[in-house]
């Protein structure tokens, strides 16, 4: 093979690779984790610590990431990542329980219920 027959050995690669169609794929990660234990000193610590998760949890919008990547005619490949719903729950414990004792206090409660967001 010469070189003046090089464009049209590549363009026979190209439409040899249309025919052959797409690699496609596509793949949804669910990231799920255990609800963390946690306790509490008092009924009340509960119920102000409850009511601000739910408060947050109605205010943020389920967190999905996309990631898409194509080559036309070759490649495309798409991954959505979802979190589970233990995401907010958790989180909220993280930011109550300040002095990590797994025990979440009525002045935790209070301080994580007024900075609740």
């Amino acid at each position: 093979m010469t070189f003046r027959h090089l464009p049209v050995a590549a363009a026979g690669l190209l439409l040899g690779l249309a025919g052959a169609g797409c690699i496609s794929h596509q793949e949804t990660i669910r990231r799920d984790e255990e609800r963390l234990p946690i306790s509490f000193e008092t009924d009340a610590a509960a119920r102000t610590f409850y009511e601000a998760v739910e408060k947050i949890r109605a205010a943020s919008t389920p967190t999905e990431s996309k990631t898409e990547f194509h080559i036309p005619v070759i490649l495309s490949h798409k991954i959505t990542t979802v979190n589970g719903p233990h995401q907010v729950f958790n989180e909220s414990v993280r930011r109550a329980d300040t002095d990590r004792d797994g025990k979440i206090t009525e002045k935790e409660a209070r301080i994580f219920a007024d900075n609740a967001r």
